[in-house]
């Protein structure tokens, strides 16, 4: 690859792969006054349904601004920073349920309604 080559844009198949190939991104929610909330989240994809699967505690501050507002995005990177994608869209969360360690967990529920990325081809 030249030096200095624009970014490539990522195909929806190489989302998809790329995507499913990862576990950890920054899940991004939206606070009371409108900026961001970044939480390190580990998720699975479903390239199916296109859609992105976190388990989580009821007490979080993601869940709560995702009752406030449903507007989400996950940015999931490469491990050497040359390629992303980004999948924007709506969350759902799941009712609560108790585990026998007294945790209240849900799961929140990601559905695609934007899917894009690049990479650096740096060699």
């Amino acid at each position: 690859m030249a030096k200095n080559a624009p970014p490539r844009r990522l195909d929806d198949a190489a989302l998809s792969d790329f995507l499913a190939a990862h576990t950890f991104g920054a899940l991004a929610t939206v606070k009371r006054d409108g900026r961001p909330h970044l939480s390190t989240v580990v998720y699975t994809w479903d390239p199916e349904t296109r859609e992105i699967r976190i388990s989580t505690t009821e007490d979080r501050l993601k869940v709560k601004q995702l009752r406030n507002n449903p507007t989400a995005s996950l940015y999931v990177s490469s491990a050497d920073h040359w390629s992303f994608a980004v999948v924007e869209g709506k969350a759902e969360l799941s009712e609560v349920t108790p585990t026998p360690e007294g945790e209240r967990r849900l799961y929140i529920t990601l559905k695609t309604d934007k899917l894009y990325g690049t990479a650096l081809d740096i060699a």
